[in-house]
């Protein structure tokens, strides 16, 4: 087995200008929690970002104490253009991180549902965009495929939770690039859907434990069916919590799926992968 190191190891690198700068390559770095920023030939794009701290020493915008830092401040980057979500949770759609992105001119998208709670937040509607699934979405030159989530976790806590997402609420992401397929999945259990997406060439893996995603077992059914894909772990190693939404260890995951030695990364906060197609 590749000796990949515990969510323990995480030493966030602050992500510096290379990772905004022109470029004629991709990009890719984990934000922590369930963000990634993307510089595909000098377009920055965001998914799901939570870049800024809370009201308490060592928390993140959603209260919870961080186990890491976070590699840059929304405050501080210097320029995107386009901000994805997944959904709305607060865990993925950081409002603070929004506000401040918001005034860097950044375009956000997401289903309506997205749309609806960033607009009631302060963010201007003209700044936002809706997408919908099976429906192509362009991003500038990139060629941008909407695919379906299953996340309906209020279900067991009605209380808290509200009403669950409906079908529609929540997305995934498919970047169609000339260097290759790059697929964010979003909070999801697996669906049919999922498996009959073919030729991904990167993989944004769920390995946390929450029954309402993929947990490990279907995060491995869903990487040995794109054999080709790396794989780049989120939700782990991000938060000092027992949720089992934001636990678990790429490297279980990993011990189930074919290949994952060559392909398994684990990437600090802020380590930019320079992406290319495994050969």
């Amino acid at each position: 087995m590749a000796n990949w190191k515990s969510s323990r190891d995480l030493k966030t690198v602050p992500l510096g200008p290379e990772a905004f700068a022109p470029t004629d390559q991709i990009l890719v770095a984990w934000l922590s929690a369930a963000g990634f920023l993307l510089n595909i030939r000098g377009t920055i794009v965001m998914i799901d970002p939570l870049l800024m701290q809370g009201s308490e020493p060592g928390t993140g915008e959603i209260g919870l104490e961080l186990a890491v830092d976070l590699p840059i401040l929304a405050n501080e980057v210097p320029r995107v253009d386009y901000v994805l979500y997944t959904h709305g949770d607060g865990d993925h759609m950081g409002i603070k991180t929004a506000w401040e992105l918001s005034k860097k001119g950044a375009v956000f998208v997401g289903t309506y549902a997205s749309y609806y709670k960033l607009t009631q937040n302060g963010i201007p509607p003209e700044q936002c965009r809706v997408c919908r699934y099976e429906e192509p979405f362009p991003l500038g030159e990139i060629n941008l495929a909407i695919t379906p989530c299953d996340h309906p976790w209020q279900l067991k806590d009605r209380k808290r939770g509200g009403p669950p997402f409906r079908y529609g609420d929540c997305c995934g992401y498919i970047f169609n690039t000339s260097e290759g397929r790059l697929f964010f999945p979003g909070d999801t259990r697996l669906m049919e859907e999922h498996l009959r997406i073919r030729d991904i060439h990167l993989l944004a893996l769920d390995v946390s434990l929450d029954e309402n995603h993929l947990t490990h077992r279907y995060a491995a059914v869903l990487a040995n069916n794109l054999p080709d894909a790396w794989l780049l772990p989120l939700h782990y190693g991000t938060f000092v919590t027992d949720n089992p939404a934001h636990v678990g260890e790429p490297a279980d995951a990993y011990a189930m799926i074919s290949g994952s030695e060559q392909r398994g990364l684990m990437l600090n906060p802020g380590e930019l992968f320079r992406f290319r197609k495994r050969v």
